[in-house]
């Protein structure tokens, strides 16, 4: 499993148009060879700042994911408004969800 983090900064006075841009790619994202997982999230300081999460059968389909129409238009569209995009890539260390629910 390819596991992908990305924080993307964007300029304050775009946000509104991001996000909605960020929600309409999940569903054709989640429909990609390979998807496990797409979500965004907003920070709760900064309404500017997002964060992804993802998740890939493998790298080579990650890979493709960032070559499709529907990547490739949000960049086109937004690519002047990011300040910053970070992302880290990593493979699964340990997969114990539950531990943090016990009594």
């Amino acid at each position: 499993m390819h596991t992908a983090f990305i924080r993307i900064k964007v300029r304050t006075d775009s946000a509104e148009s991001v996000a909605a841009a960020m929600r309409a790619l999940v569903a054709p994202t989640l429909a990609e060879q390979g998807c496990h997982v797409y979500s965004f999230y907003r920070d709760l300081d900064d309404p500017s700042l997002f964060l992804c999460f993802e998740q890939w059968a493998s790298r080579a389909d990650l890979d493709t994911h960032g070559s499709t129409a529907h990547v490739q238009a949000f960049l086109r569209a937004f690519g002047p408004v990011i300040e910053r995009w970070e992302s880290n890539h990593a493979t699964t260390l340990t997969n114990e969800y539950d531990s943090c629910n016990e009594p």
